[in-house]
């Protein structure tokens, strides 16, 4: 399950960039880079829990055909 793992990591990077960026002592500069970083965290992110969506839809309707299935089916 290592997209499970990858998304962990990536929330908890986005947890500290976010303190990071909550400091008043970060330069501009520092908190352009780590906003990029958050920014592309985000992207990542956004992927894998819309890929994970799309699978959890497909096996949904799966099941849904199944249980049509069972109700045609002679007792």
């Amino acid at each position: 399950m290592k997209s499970k793992e990858d998304l962990q990591g990536a929330i908890k990077e986005l947890e500290h960039i976010v303190e990071e960026l909550g400091k008043k002592d970060i330069d501009v500069e520092t908190g352009l880079e780590k906003f990029r970083e958050g920014v592309e965290l985000v992207k990542y992110c956004r992927g894998v829990l819309a890929k994970s969506e799309n699978e959890f839809k497909k096996l949904r309707a799966e099941l849904e055909v199944a249980d049509t299935k069972d109700e045609d089916a002679p007792f």
